[in-house]
């Protein structure tokens, strides 16, 4: 490997960081018709400064968004500036475009992912992924690092996701019972076709090759077909976005459910979807424990299911178990008063003996 790429990639943290910058690079790369990373390195400075201006024009020509320029630019400066490469990146940042009110900031109705999930029933795979999502709020790429040892079993047929395991960014989240007898067919499934699944195995594979994880770019490439198969209305399409993004449509579902359960703790509500911003030092000091997240997160389950039959036995057997309570109520009451009863009359015996 070129040593300008070395350099490059020993500043990366994240393998998801390191696609993205990786494949901007490349873009950059091609445009100039440059053969590889150490040529494009030994131009000089002076000649780079006016390429990655001229490059920022061309994007803006195309009406990239603010955000793709911004992405773009921050890849050209950690490879250059790893590579001893001086530009004027504040003139460069001043090129950005305008900002524009962001799209894609409506979730998915419940109603949207019925559809959906109508469209995939006859695949386990994105049967139990759409299901997975939707229960839990994860981002697209949390497939990408997800092993079966990374969910525990919860009381009510639930159970428990650590998510980015043995990570800076790991936090843990839940999926309930719809979406535990989804995987567990997915699971089914894959062992029927001769997979032996262990602990270390992946939670969602390719199709292709049970060996590899489910990547974030399939996912998204692949729900978007998905959905343009069914009647769900994204919105119109302005500047390459929809009102509805096609993963984060799902997380943002999850969120809204959450944030307007008013029994929830909202910094729970965080903590479960890995976004506790709202009080400063959150992330450092505030450790609730793993059966207090769920009990919080319970109390949204109902809102979460999809499927109506589930929903209506989730809300019999809530009403079952009032009942229940009401019950052993009124027995605590009958057993109170008939101790009330029997101390009434050895009161009066013994006041007509001491008579």
């Amino acid at each position: 490997m070129q040593r300008s790429i070395v350099l490059y990639y020993s500043a990366i943290k994240s393998e998801q960081t390191k696609k993205t910058y990786t494949f901007v690079l490349n873009k950059f790369r091609e445009y100039f018709i440059i053969k590889d990373y150490d040529s494009l390195v030994s131009i000089g400075s002076k000649k780079i400064q006016v390429m990655i201006e001229d490059y920022v024009l061309y994007l803006r020509s195309k009406n990239s968004s603010y955000g793709s320029i911004h992405n773009v630019i921050c890849s050209l400066k950690l490879f250059f500036s790893m590579n001893d490469i001086v530009c004027n990146w504040v003139k460069i940042n001043k090129m950005k475009p305008e900002r524009k009110k962001l799209r894609g900031d409506k979730p998915y109705t419940t109603e949207d992912l019925r559809i959906i999930l109508k469209q995939v029933s006859n695949s386990p795979l994105w049967n139990s992924l759409i299901h997975f999502m939707a229960s839990s709020g994860v981002r697209d790429g949390f497939s990408e690092e997800l092993r079966i040892k990374d969910l525990q079993d919860m009381k009510n047929g639930c159970k428990s996701v650590k998510v980015y395991a043995d990570s800076k960014d790991e936090y843990y989240t839940f999926i309930h019972q719809e979406a535990v007898i989804a995987l567990e067919e997915y699971f089914a499934y894959r062992r029927k076709k001769g997979e032996k699944l262990s602990p270390d195995s992946w939670v969602f594979t390719t199709a292709l090759n049970p060996q590899r994880p489910m990547t974030t770019g399939l996912i998204s490439a692949w729900l978007t077909e998905i959905v343009k198969k069914t009647s769900v209305n994204r919105g119109e399409k302005i500047n390459g976005r929809y009102d509805i993004m096609i993963v984060y449509g799902i997380r943002k579902r999850f969120d809204t459910i959450l944030k307007s359960n008013s029994k929830i703790n909202v910094n729970i509500a965080e903590k479960i979807f890995a976004h506790s911003v709202s009080i400063p030092l959150d992330n450092h000091y505030f450790k609730p424990t793993l059966e207090v997240m769920f009990d919080e997160y319970q109390k949204a389950i109902p809102d979460l299911v999809i499927d109506q039959t589930m929903k209506l036995k989730l809300e019999l057997e809530k009403k079952n178990k009032q009942l229940s309570s009401l019950e052993v109520k009124d027995r605590r009451i009958e057993q109170l008063e008939n101790v009330c009863s029997e101390l009434k009359i050895n009161l009066n015996e013994l006041n007509s003996k001491l008579s």
